[in-house]
């Protein structure tokens, strides 16, 4: 209900995506910021590869689909509708990616500094 009421706000609307090269955290990161929404538990985040709905996306553990979902945000007592995207790392499925940059307003970059 409250993601529905956040729709007809469009300037406090935000199209996300989250970029990385392949196994370097986005999938985790995806479902932290999914978790602090309360959709999936704290503790199961980072091991349930939420986005990852395909079942050989969970077999294989990598995303090869591109998925979204939308998440609130709070930030000074404004609500925000973050429709987040997780993205392919994997240069095979680099055309998700290029989708997916072309939908959002703006990105995370995820940088893995030990590899």
């Amino acid at each position: 209900h409250e993601l529905r009421i956040l729709q007809d706000n469009q300037k406090n609307i935000r199209n996300i995506c989250i970029l990385a090269h392949v196994d370097h955290g986005k999938t985790t990161l995806a479902d932290s910021l999914i978790a602090s929404n309360g959709i999936i538990s704290k503790r199961q985040a980072g091991k349930m590869r939420y986005m990852d709905s395909r079942e050989d996306e969970q077999f294989r553990g990598i995303t090869m689909k591109s998925s979204a979902i939308a998440l609130k945000y709070i930030k000074n007592d404004d609500s925000y509708l973050i429709n987040l995207i997780d993205s392919p790392g994997h240069v095979d499925f680099s055309s998700e990616v290029s989708t997916a940059v072309r939908l959002c307003d703006g990105a995370i970059v995820v940088v893995d500094v030990v590899e």
